[in-house]
């Protein structure tokens, strides 16, 4: 109950700063976006047909084709708006959940309550993701029903975005808490979990280019490295193919619109790349990730256990 009562808190808490608020209105603005796309075969229907271009990328010999509307819906829209500047504002919004309780006067009435260290440590943590939690369950919830009944397309596997998203924070957020007790200050939490997060994003990205590109892979000692380096930081990218996997979406490269003969190459090489990571063992991918956030957890919640106040 206690624990229950921290992460309670910890939401209102958020509830308080603007940007929850902003947050939620770039949600209804996306979805207000797509609610004024339609597809129909051979053209897409924008701002209900006030301009309609005509295109195949949507068609095939039994109509609309459902991978390429669920390929849109995950690497579009799911990843760019709730992954990328969804999960960079939540990171805004909560880095001070730890610097704020850590201040003076501040911190002496929390340790004063009779709750442990490790505890009250989680109750804020959790917290946390509550609040992701509640945007991502709102955001794919609005936006699963806008593709059913405006884009015609139904996607339940869409919905397992909503643990994924919560999933993805957790891999920054682990930085941002541990950031948090050690410097106590927001600003530096951000800082240091939005530069760990693209420093994963470059590791996550050189190895693809190590697959897509067979001249990479001469040099023996940097694809080893990277190869160690990808199995033991937290798989960020990963997440948007396992989406893409269970919602039934095409691959990014899928959606290129035709290219020269060499863009051909690239792209179809870039496409087998993608199908072989959206097949990936999902146990893997997140076991090896969650294990790298419980080791940065642990060490926060052990500098917090251990530190005066």
């Amino acid at each position: 109950m206690q624990v229950w009562a921290l992460i309670v808190d910890s939401f209102r808490e958020s509830l308080d700063r603007k940007i929850f608020w902003v947050l939620l209105l770039i949600e209804l603005l996306v979805a207000a976006a797509m609610f004024c796309i339609g597809f129909e075969p051979g053209r897409i229907d924008v701002l209900f047909g006030l301009w309609t271009p005509q295109t195949d990328a949507f068609t095939s010999l039994s109509g609309l084709r459902t991978d390429r509307i669920a390929g849109l819906a995950v690497h579009f829209i799911m990843d760019l708006f709730l992954g990328w500047v969804g999960i960079t504002l939540a990171i805004i919004a909560t880095a001070g959940f730890f610097p704020t309780m850590l201040e003076r006067g501040a911190v002496d009435v929390v340790l004063s309550k009779p709750i442990s260290r490790p505890k009250l440590f989680l109750g804020r943590y959790m917290g946390s993701m509550v609040f992701v939690l509640l945007h991502a369950t709102f955001f794919v919830g609005i936006t699963f029903v806008i593709i059913g009944t405006r884009w015609r397309t139904w996607l339940p596997g869409y919905l397992l975005s909503i643990p994924l998203m919560v999933l993805l924070f957790s891999y920054i957020y682990c930085i941002s808490a541990w950031a948090g007790v050690a410097y106590r200050s927001t600003v530096v939490a951000v800082i240091i979990s939005l530069a760990a997060w693209a420093c994963f994003f470059g590791i996550q990205t050189t190895g693809d280019l190590f697959e897509t590109l067979p001249r990479w892979k001469e040099s023996r000692a940097a694809y080893k490295a990277i190869s160690t380096a990808r199995w033991v930081i937290p798989k960020t990218q990963d997440i948007t193919y396992l989406a893409a996997r269970w919602s039934g979406a095409s691959t990014s490269a899928g959606l290129v619109p035709e290219v020269d003969k060499d863009g051909q190459d690239m792209v179809q090489r870039a496409d087998q790349s993608e199908r072989e990571r959206m097949y990936m063992n999902p146990i893997h991918t997140i076991g090896t990730s969650l294990l790298f956030e419980a080791v940065i957890v642990a060490l926060a919640m052990w500098r917090f256990s251990r530190q005066d106040y």
